[in-house]
């Protein structure tokens, strides 16, 4: 069941609140002329729904990475094979003057997609 209090609370019964939001570790909705204003947290339940949220982006990208590698290479010496071979050719193309600088490449694109 939701905690709801109205936006008078804070000043009138702050401790009250706070006490409230560390021992439920539940978000506590504000209302202000009937309507939801603000939620409030302890930092604990704040803190814990950060390094919930921080875990599951890492899992998704984690997963996005594997799903990469599994596609394009065979094993760990395939993919350093690779990433050598690109190295090599980068270094050549620096050497040979195929290359272009960043601000160059940031304004084609902001050109060619109309960023500016």
């Amino acid at each position: 069941m939701p905690l709801i209090r109205p936006c008078a609370d804070l000043r009138n019964n702050y401790n009250e609140i706070s006490r409230i939001c560390h021992e439920t570790k539940e978000p506590m909705y504000i209302t202000k002329n009937g309507g939801n204003d603000l939620v409030i947290l302890s930092d604990e339940a704040y803190e814990a729904m950060v390094k919930t949220k921080q875990e599951i982006e890492e899992n998704k990208i984690n997963q996005l990475v594997g799903e990469y590698f599994n596609k394009h290479y065979a094993n760990l010496e395939e993919f350093k094979q690779d990433f050598l071979t690109k190295i090599y050719q980068a270094l050549k193309d620096v050497d040979e003057g195929n290359y272009q600088t960043m601000k160059d490449f940031c304004a084609e694109m902001e050109e060619k997609y109309d960023l500016s």
